[in-house]
């Protein structure tokens, strides 16, 4: 069990780079070729990335199918009466809550003055993806040292820090407290993707899958939500969203984590 934490950082590693990519490639092509062209060879990196995967990723081994629908959807609702499951999918939640808000309104706010960024600069900016590629493959050994619980709560403090670093109109605090953002980010996806394999003692499959929903969900309401305070209040109502949400993973993982066993 010791070994998850550790797989699950190479795996965020590759979404950080992803995350990356996908902001970094479409932001500086948009001033070469027009957002036209940066999505068409977004698309076709997409596709080189599916065939790739087609071709290299190994079958499954010790995988245990389901023997059908009706076991798959009793496993599910076993995983949603397991309270350390649903907190760590609402954390799930939150987390990509706080990403797409952060990393998409931020974007408007340096657009307009003072900084007046262009389309190629704002891509720069997501560089600071690339402190969560970098540090998550180190939260097997920050976890086994802090434990699950003390971890949480750390991440989640200075995310919020890096949250209020970004209210700073210096470029370079900005910039730093970003790299904030996406450092502490990772590192609670890590933990969270890694501990619900770690609870869940069967359908590992299916509590992933419900994982993986939480935390999409998170994304498409924090895409919309952090709009609606962008209109009411610009940037820092958007931060303000985003500390709220990061205050509200603590008090759940404070809750649900404070008996588990690391």
């Amino acid at each position: 069990m010791r070994k998850i934490p550790a797989a699950a950082g190479i795996y965020v590693t590759g979404s950080s780079l992803g995350g990356f990519c996908g902001r970094f490639i479409p932001g500086v092509l948009s001033d070469l070729v027009g957002w036209r062209g940066a999505f068409v060879a977004l698309a076709a990196l997409t596709l080189a990335g599916a065939i790739l995967i087609m071709r290299l990723l190994p079958r499954e081994k010790s995988f245990v199918r389901s023997p059908g629908i009706a076991a798959s959807a009793r496993h599910m609702l076993r995983h949603l009466r397991n309270t350390q499951l649903l907190a760590t999918y609402a954390i799930g939640f939150g987390i990509l809550f706080n990403f797409i808000a952060l990393f998409t309104y931020v974007s408007f706010h340096l657009a307009a003055p003072p900084f007046n960024f262009s389309s190629a600069m704002l891509g720069t900016v997501f560089v600071t993806y690339l402190a969560g590629a970098a540090i998550s493959p180190m939260a097997g050994r920050l976890l086994a040292r802090l434990g699950r619980l003390p971890f949480m709560l750390a991440a989640t403090a200075v995310w919020a820090g890096g949250c209020l670093l970004t209210l700073v109109p210096s470029i370079s605090v900005i910039v730093a407290g970003l790299v904030l953002c996406a450092a502490c980010g990772m590192l609670c996806q890590t933990v969270a993707t890694s501990h619900v394999t770690t609870i869940a003692r069967e359908g590992r499959s299916s509590a992933v899958g419900l994982y993986v929903t939480s935390f999409y969900g998170g994304g498409s309401i924090g895409a919309f939500l952090p709009g609606l305070a962008w209109n009411a209040g610009g940037w820092p109502a958007c931060v303000a969203m985003a500390v709220a949400m990061l205050a509200i993973m603590a008090l759940i993982a404070a809750l649900a984590y404070r008996r588990a066993r690391d």
